[in-house]
């Protein structure tokens, strides 16, 4: 008898440890891409980030180095360009919980999208970053988590090197 509420409780642990930790975007979409081995998805762990930040600090802005160091992770998505709709559908699906920020199409080939995640706080606490090259047939989804402050969205909506 002990022994079955010992697994009683031990299940019902998981499953409460599991209720509280919510998947992000890209590990969504990833779970929707699984039959295509061509889709690809790269995590950068806040160790790696903190070791980035180091290594790298040189040049950048301190502003910059304080926002990069407040993210939790990051995973980077790299498809065909077809994905594209898949990848914004599915952020339309979840309207509730994703906001779309800002659409972008830079020319023919190139266009993209900035949805936020907020909490109940409304800090900014993931941003997914949508662009598809349809020249270079080309999909990258960068997904960040953690602590995204205003000055660091400024930052990435006017950043020339992601629209282009």
């Amino acid at each position: 008898m002990m022994r079955l509420l010992y697994i009683l409780l031990l299940a019902m642990a998981t499953i409460a440890a599991k209720a509280q930790r919510s998947p992000d975007f890209a590990e969504k979409f990833m779970s929707l891409c699984t039959a295509d081995s061509t889709v690809k998805c790269i995590t950068i762990s806040p160790k790696m980030m903190e070791q980035m930040v180091n290594q790298h600090a040189e040049g950048r802005p301190e502003n910059m180095m304080q926002a990069i160091e407040k993210l939790k992770s990051a995973r980077i998505v790299s498809a065909r360009a077809e994905y594209f709709s898949k990848a914004d559908s599915l952020l339309q699906k979840n309207k509730r919980r994703f906001k779309a920020e800002k659409v972008f199409e830079s020319n023919e080939t190139i266009r993209g999208a900035f949805y936020s995640r907020k909490n109940k706080k409304g800090e900014t606490v993931e941003l997914v970053m949508l662009r598809a090259d349809t020249e270079r047939d080309k999909l990258t989804i960068v997904n960040l988590t953690g602590t995204i402050d205003e000055e660091f969205l400024c930052f990435l909506y006017n950043n020339k090197t992601f629209k282009n």
